[in-house]
Parts: structure tokens; sequence; C-alpha cells
């Protein structure tokens, strides 16, 4: 009774030789089912990934755009004896309105006034009456 070299660890220091690959010349052996190439996993998901990124991209694009717009138009109406709160949340009434800088006045009794950028105006909390802020331009 003799031995066929079965595959597994090489002996005496030679090397372990792989059985040879079956030949199917285009054909199944009966019984065995052959699977298609495919593609990796999650090869569909890049597809519709793409455009929710890019429905993102826009989507905050344009909402910078108008909380720039809404920012603009909040310091074009700024005018004298607005309340308002600054970035740092400050509070306090226009005293003076500059190109570049707008004057707080931040404490009635003492009067205290404290000077900002026109961009460190974060909201107007109470706009001036119409009245009040006539009688001090004439």
């Amino acid at each position: 009774m003799t031995l066929a070299p079965q595959d597994g660890p090489s002996l005496a220091g030679k090397p372990a030789t792989p059985a040879p690959a079956p030949v199917t010349n285009g054909t199944a052996a009966p019984g065995t089912a052959t699977q298609p190439a495919s593609a990796p996993p999650g090869a569909d998901m890049f597809w519709v990934l793409i455009p929710v990124l890019v429905g993102m991209i826009l989507l905050s694009t344009f909402s910078a755009r108008k909380q720039k717009k809404q920012k603009a138009k909040l310091l074009a109406e700024l005018k004298k004896h607005d309340r308002v709160m600054t970035t740092s949340g400050m509070i306090g009434f226009v005293a003076e309105v500059k190109p570049d800088v707008v004057v707080l006045k931040v404490e009635e009794g003492r009067d205290v006034r404290l000077t900002f950028t026109r961009d460190a105006i974060a909201t107007i909390l109470k706009s001036a009456p119409a009245d009040a802020a006539a009688a001090d331009n004439d």
C-alpha cells in the first residue's frame, strides 16, 4: 500500500506543493454553483452618497448667505436708543452710531459708555421709538 502526498506541512525542509487547480473548460461540475464576480460591499452606496453630500454643501452655502444678509440688514437698521446685545452678551443702549463702531451706554446712573465694532452687535432687543430718535436728531 502506497500513500500519495497530500497538501500539508513540508517534510524535511522541502516546500509543500499546492494541489493543482481543477480545469473546468467553462463548464461547472455537476452539483456546484458558480458565482458571478460581484462588486465590493457598499459600492452601490457610493453613488447614493454623492448627491446627498452635494445637497448638504449647497444647503449650508445658501443658509450662510441668508444669515449674512440678515446680519447686514440688522446693522443697517441700527440707530440711536436701540437696546442691543453684543456677541459677548453685553446689553446696552446705542449712544452713537458711526460707520465702523457703535458706542453703547451700559449703565444709566453713571453714564458708562463702551465702544464696539458694528460686527460685535448680535441682536436688536428693542428698537427705539420713532419720536425719541427724531428728537435727538434735531
